[in-house]
């Protein structure tokens, strides 16, 4: 009986510690919420890098930030290109003539009245690095001048081109290739919604050459007009630019520019060279700022009455909006525009003033009226100093 009791005992203390065992291991473990004075490890995130290293169109490596946030807008038409890229709230700085000689560039935006705004700057002044360290900008696009960008390097600024000025098409493909490594670049430093942007952009770009270029492969040469492109400097129709590479896109709106084919930036011809040309049509450019007197200059000069351009009036100004609508990323509409001047029964169909309510609304966010679309049309910036 007592050795029955014992075995007994033993089974009852082997069966407790089973119990007690099992309890603990068969219940599904659970996470217990930290309290106040307990720390929870966890893997630390990802920071954001502050900068990042770029290589601009100019072969530069240069560090950037990995988010700009005041861009200083120099060059050409790049505040146009910033602001199509949805990027208009981090712009820190644009040349004063943005506000005021662009009147759609103001309707488009009013904030811009508010930006800070730099006076005496080109691609023919000197640099005055203190006024860009004053207005605290973290990213300047300037013109491929080594000398000035020099003075940001030693600022401590980054400052990036966009102009791919080593690049020489031979056909209306690597033109437009041109324009949009520029544009494209730009947005991918820009970063956030730029680079979206910039592909509808692209998408709309090919949209409009292969329209126009349907309609204009196959003209023949002799029903294609000769077109002079003039600039704007003063009265003088014999400034312009090289052949290349706006031949192609005057080829691609079905037309044969002449020009001289070297000679600078803005090349000159010969009042002799200009007349045995004999242009059917003459286009003036905006760039030197008075395209309304280099008009008159032709129509009033006798010296240009034997030509057929001004014999049958066919002398066009380039639109403005934004900027000049044949630089930065509105040249889509330009070729509209140009390919409706060169054969006007061929794009009868084409109404530029919708062409132009679509693109403002789709690529500036700005319902365009008609009485600014005709404005528009007619070149509509006001005279610069």
């Amino acid at each position: 009986m007592k050795k029955f009791i014992q075995l007994l005992l033993i089974a009852v203390m082997i069966l407790s510690i089973f119990m007690g065992t099992w309890g603990c291991t068969a219940q599904p473990e659970e996470t217990a919420p930290a309290t106040s004075g307990e720390e929870i490890s966890a893997t630390p995130e990802e920071t954001t890098p502050a900068t990042r290293e770029v290589v601009d169109l100019a072969e530069r490596t240069v560090t950037v930030p990995a988010e700009p946030k005041k861009v200083a807008t120099m060059q050409g038409p790049t505040y146009e290109m910033v602001f199509m890229l949805g990027a208009k709230d981090r712009i820190g700085l644009v040349r004063d003539d943005h506000p005021t000689a662009y009147p759609l560039a103001l309707l488009t935006n009013p904030d811009l009245a508010n930006y800070p705004t730099i006076a005496g700057v080109g691609p023919q002044s000197p640099v005055n690095v203190e006024e860009f360290i004053n207005k605290g900008v973290d990213l300047v696009i300037y013109w491929n001048i080594e000398q000035e960008l020099t003075k940001f390097d030693n600022a401590g600024i980054p400052a990036l081109v966009i102009n791919w000025s080593t690049f020489q098409p031979t056909n209306i493909e690597e033109a437009l290739m041109d324009s949009k490594k520029q544009i494209s670049f730009l947005a991918d430093v820009l970063g956030g919604k730029a680079p979206e942007r910039y592909a509808d952009w692209e998408s709309y770009l090919d949209e409009t050459v292969e329209f126009i270029r349907s309609r204009t492969a196959q003209i023949p040469e002799d029903e294609r007009p000769v077109v002079y492109w003039g600039n704007s400097w003063g009265p003088n129709i014999l400034s312009t630019w090289p052949l290349t590479p706006k031949q192609f896109e005057v080829e691609l709106c079905g037309g044969k520019l002449v020009s001289v084919e070297k000679g600078g930036q803005f090349p000159e011809t010969t009042k002799e060279q200009l007349l045995a040309w004999e242009p059917e049509v003459i286009i003036v450019d905006n760039h030197g700022g008075s395209p309304e007197q280099v008009i008159e200059e032709l129509k009033s000069s006798a010296d240009w009455a034997s030509l057929p351009a001004v014999k049958n009036d066919r002398l066009y100004r380039i639109p403005a909006g934004v900027f000049f609508l044949d630089k930065g990323t509105s040249r889509t509409v330009y070729y509209y525009w140009l390919a409706k001047q060169l054969h006007p029964d061929l794009f009868e169909d084409v109404d530029l003033i919708k062409e132009l309510k679509y693109y403002f609304k789709t690529f500036y966010d700005y319902e365009l009226t008609t009485e600014e679309g005709e404005k528009v049309l007619a070149g509509w910036a006001e005279t610069r100093k």
